[in-house]
């Protein structure tokens, strides 16, 4: 029977360096995402107050 989901524990992918550099890229977008959001709330929140 098949799993759902993703098995961190027991990848498919056996090469340990390939598997690193994957969740490296994932933590860089997942930061950029990040900081790039807070970016642009922090411009949208400027208001003119005259």
């Amino acid at each position: 029977m098949k799993t759902q989901g993703v098995n961190l524990e027991n990848p498919p992918m056996k090469d340990l360096g390939r598997l690193s550099k994957l969740m490296t890229i994932v933590a860089v977008a997942i930061v950029y995402a990040f900081i790039t959001s807070l970016t642009q709330e922090h411009k949208g929140t400027q208001v003119d107050q005259r």
